[in-house]
């Protein structure tokens, strides 16, 4: 549209202006006013919470999460960048075979610690790797 070439306008955009390209950062989802509206009403409502508890509500949260646990643990991408020299050709990362295998872990913790851990075995979907609502009810029932 302007009438140079790629290369002219990279070394402007690079050059003078110190402009670098760089990866996006991965979100899980983005979020609609109304949801982003809830969260801050929610948040609000949980502050107020603990402004009137004198008893330290925040001592008395729990909560999980579950992550998948390979065998090994893979590089970043961010711990595989490394500096090098203007043009010199950029340093390579060979594909890392598939992982020796891996588990889901469910954890739950409170301001004290770790409270439980729970392992499943490698699997292919939640269904199939019995993460379901009878999973929870019984996990919850361990933890309490």
């Amino acid at each position: 549209m302007v009438g140079v070439s790629d290369t002219t306008i990279f070394k402007i955009l690079h050059d003078h202006l110190g402009m670098t390209k760089v990866s996006a950062r991965w979100v899980p989802r983005m979020l609609t006013p109304p949801q982003k509206q809830q969260r801050v009403e929610c948040s609000r409502a949980f502050l107020d919470l603990c402004n009137e508890d004198q008893d330290g509500v925040l001592t008395r949260i729990v909560t999980g999460d579950e992550t998948w646990v390979h065998h090994y643990e893979p590089e970043s991408k961010q711990d595989s960048m490394q500096w090098h020299k203007k043009g010199t050709p950029p340093p390579k990362k060979f594909k890392v075979s598939q992982s020796a295998g891996k588990i889901m872990a469910t954890i739950f913790w409170d301001s004290e610690g770790i409270l439980l851990i729970d392992y499943k075995d490698k699997g292919v979907s939640y269904a199939s790797y019995g993460i379901t609502g009878e999973y929870y009810a019984s996990i919850l029932e361990r933890l309490k």
